[in-house]
């Protein structure tokens, strides 16, 4: 069900289905109860301090983390832009402020990452 989510979010927000799941992939490896060292939450790693729940429940439900994580990379397409082509994934990983501190952006290890998945 996890994935018909992701597919199903990803498409009506015009995110590439593949990215979407190697987003899933590497920030929680699929699991829709993960919680980081930094407090990020779910199957996307939501930032509890950015998203500010009222009910940390909805950031474990993995249809309103996939929602909500979608949505965030369709404005982060528009929204930010630096000299690497998908520097969107980079704001989606460091905020729009803290990918434009980032010098190279292709030995950023989350890129890498990112990467390694994309060629499977």
């Amino acid at each position: 069900m996890i994935n018909l989510i992701i597919t199903l979010y990803s498409v009506l927000n015009g995110i590439d289905q593949r990215l979407a799941f190697q987003v899933a992939k590497i920030e929680s490896n699929m699991n829709p109860n993960a919680i980081s060292k930094t407090d990020d939450l779910g199957l996307f790693q939501l930032n509890s301090k950015y998203y500010k729940f009222h009910n940390e429940n909805w950031a474990f439900n993995y249809q309103t983390n996939t929602a909500l994580a979608m949505s965030a990379l369709k404005n982060l397409k528009t929204k930010c832009h630096h000299k690497y082509d998908n520097s969107f994934m980079l704001c989606y990983n460091r905020g729009i402020r803290g990918a434009a501190k980032i010098k190279n952006p292709n030995n950023f290890k989350y890129i890498k990452k990112l990467n390694i998945l994309w060629s499977l």
